[in-house]
């Protein structure tokens, strides 16, 4: 070895035509050419990433733009999208990634843009960091091709595989790496590889009987319909044996169910266990991050309350004279989860007014009178009263569930049941007759214990279209009670045909009209049909157009499940009302426009939650619910078998466990309107959900 050369060069000159050195050198190379060109890259804002992206900074973007000799920040975005696209030859998948990136970045440049009051020093001083940020472009087969010429032109492939392993495995993917190195040994190696994959692809795994489970609930099978559907596919859906398995770990213990032939009903405390267990299921990652001292402080919030309808009778045999003509149920929904003293919420019910969340606890085949009400209210709140802290242990650790619950699913019915009103045109919170509505001077002592009850958005909504509506009738006339002629009640009938007849015509709704079996048709999605076009309902009823969309704001706020600012709604109703007097002094108003409009304000400020999520929507979805279940998945033989049939679907369909994992339906979102928004405290998301359907939300006795 000669003097004063080292023993790496040394080695390297003897065997620098060695294949293994050589290989090894040009690889070196290959990635030390890359970084050179990626380091020009960087320097320019651009980074080309090896998963087939162009990662470009958002200052390399705003410099494309900003000395464009265009109008506004709009039009030079638009330009921006055009040039990005006429770039490359992209296809699908990447136009759709692109296409959410630029909305992404506009959005976000558009309020930094506006929060610098549209002056460029302010928007370079105060986004410095966030321009730096990146922003990913597609590259196309072609560019990769180009970009990669070069390479492939001066190395051999066996080099410039060799270079990919050695970088892989420097990144941290070794197996990514050792897959490299295996399927290049030989040919054979890679179509192994590929027929594995394929098959692999093609392998049928089978459900879990808790998914088949929510199919069959989902897509309301009976037993008779999964064994037909399982014929298709006996390896992938399970047989009914574990879906019945899977049932009763649904169900609260047999021991605490009572059925009769005229009954059915849960003890509460059991069905809060098993109701909070199920639900824990879901939690269970979350739960697992709290201390001890939020574990032993848990409070799950619920709303409760029971209604009456009507039910087809069957031919059966009752043991009494009993009739199952009628219905009436209790239930409640679990809105809430939170703990320790500030209330952090661990879990919130995202559809408060839909029925998969409705626990039955008790119905019974009688007829809806102030007694029963009475009755059920008496039953419920002692129940209620007393429960236990629900106590459940996972892997070692106790978690403590006290109870709240507040009885907001009720109608007009209900509430003049429980303060004792016996007069219908009376209100239930302060006592006023319908003689004394119009005067909004007159004061009387609130009753605090009736404010609890709510609102009942459903049925407001209801009654404040059908208040709207008679008071269209009646304007030939202008007459509330007084006697009218023959010729005024003449009028007024042909007034009211005509009304009816326009909404037919125009929009497709009927109106005020009874059903064959019972109720009328102004449901919740009439009535909904009905204040989505104020111009036009203003224009067919002959009713003031700004009182029609002042009512429009009001019941969109109320349901719209965010919390309102309770002096800004009642400076508005109060307007509102006003407005109300001045047209139409002659005409008292109804006794549910009299509570929203003069004693709402009040209620959202007592209400433990926003007043939307308080609503009777699933109450009153769940008598629908109990026809069907009844018709469709009961047993006839026997009246006793068929209730237990009822009241298990009930339970099913309304199993946290199952009704959080189903996916919540995307419904069409319509802004708040400006008055709805300026009385939100917050407005943000200021988006609104589309409201359940009647086949939801809707009952056939509102």
């Amino acid at each position: 070895m000669s003097a004063g050369v080292s023993p790496s060069l040394e080695f390297t000159k003897r065997f620098r035509h060695h294949k293994l050195i050589s290989k090894i050198t040009s690889s070196v190379r290959i990635i030390t050419s890359s970084k050179s060109t990626l380091n020009l890259l960087l320097a320019t804002g651009i980074h080309i990433c090896a998963s087939g992206v162009r990662i470009v900074t958002r200052q390399f973007l705003y410099d494309r733009i900003k000395n464009e000799d265009l109008p506004n920040l709009d039009a030079k975005l638009d330009f921006l999208r055009d040039q990005l696209f006429l770039e490359k030859p992209y296809n699908e998948n990447q136009i759709d990634t692109l296409k959410r990136s630029l909305a992404r970045f506009k959005s976000q440049i558009k309020q930094r843009w506006i929060k610098a009051h549209y002056k460029e020093d302010n928007f370079l001083k105060y986004n410095k960091s966030w321009l730096q940020g990146t922003f990913e472009i597609p590259v196309c087969e072609r560019s990769k091709r180009r970009k990669t010429e070069e390479l492939r032109s001066t190395f051999e492939k066996d080099v410039i595989v060799h270079a990919a392993q050695v970088e892989l495995g420097k990144s941290g993917k070794r197996d990514a790496s050792n897959v490299l190195k295996d399927i290049t040994r030989s040919p054979r190696q890679a179509s192994k590889y590929k027929k594995a994959f394929k098959s692999s692809g093609n392998k049928q795994c089978s459900l879990t009987p808790m998914q088949a489970l929510q199919m069959f609930i989902d897509a309301d099978l009976t037993q008779g319909q999964y064994e037909i559907i399982r014929k298709t596919n006996k390896k992938f859906f399970p047989c009914y044996s574990r879906l019945q398995n899977a049932k009763k770990q649904c169900y609260p213990p047999q021991e605490s169910c009572i059925i009769t032939s005229t009954s059915a009903e849960v003890q509460l405390q059991p069905l809060m266990d098993i109701t909070i267990k199920r639900l824990f299921v879901y939690l269970e990652e979350v739960l697992e991050t709290l201390k001890k001292q939020e574990r032993e402080s848990l409070t799950i919030v619920s709303k409760w309350g029971c209604d009456g309808s009507q039910q087809s009778q069957y031919k059966q045999k009752m043991d009494s004279d009993d009739s199952d003509a009628n219905i009436f149920q209790s239930c409640f929904v679990p809105l809430q989860l939170v703990c320790g003293d500030n209330k952090n919420t661990l879990w919130q019910n995202k559809t408060p007014s839909s029925p998969r969340f409705c626990r039955p606890i008790r119905f019974r085949f009688v007829k809806e009178n102030n007694d029963v009400t009475e009755e059920e209210i008496s039953y419920v709140t002692e129940a209620i009263s007393s429960l236990i802290p629900t106590v459940i242990d996972i892997q070692g650790k106790k978690f403590v569930i006290k109870h709240k619950f507040v009885m907001t699913m009720v109608d007009g019915k209900v509430c003049n049941a429980a303060t004792g009103t016996r007069s219908t045109s009376r209100c239930y919170i302060c006592g006023a007759t319908s003689k004394e509505f119009n005067n909004l001077d007159f004061t009387r002592d609130v009753n605090f214990k009736a404010v609890e009850f709510g609102i009942s958005v459903l049925h407001a909504r209801i009654r404040i279209f059908e208040s709207i509506l008679h008071l269209a009738y009646k304007l030939p006339v202008k007459k509330y009670r007084e006697r009218k002629t023959k010729e005024e009640k003449d009028l007024e009938d042909e007034r009211k045909k005509y009304i009816q007849a326009r909404f037919r015509a125009e929009i497709g709704l009927i109106v005020d009209m009874p059903k064959s079996n019972f109720g009328n048709t102004n449901d919740g999605n009439t009535s909904r049909r009905f204040f989505e076009n104020p111009g036009l309902a203003s224009e067919i009823t002959g009713i003031d157009y700004e009182l029609i969309y002042r009512l429009k704001v009001i019941l969109e706020a109320i349901s719209s499940g965010h919390k309102i600012d309770p002096s800004k709604y009642e400076k508005y109703a109060t307007e509102t009302a006003r407005l109300y007097l001045n047209k139409y002094d002659w005409h008292p108003m109804t006794p549910t426009l009299h509570k929203v409009l003069l004693h709402g304000a009040v209620i959202i400020e007592k209400a433990l939650l926003p007043i939307g999520q308080l609503s009777e929507e699933a109450a009153e979805a769940r008598n629908k619910h109990f026809r069907s279940y009844r018709q469709d998945f009961a047993r006839k033989f026997s009246r006793e078998s068929c209730n237990q049939d009822v009241f298990n679907r009930l339970i099913l369909s309304s199993d946290p466990l199952l009704s959080s994992t189903r996916g919540v339906k995307k419904r069409k979102t319509n802004t708040f309107l400006p008055e709805t928004r300026a009385m939100l405290v917050s407005a943000e998301p200021n988006l609104i959900e589309s409201l359940p359907s009647s086949s939801e939300s809707d009952s056939d006795t509102c």
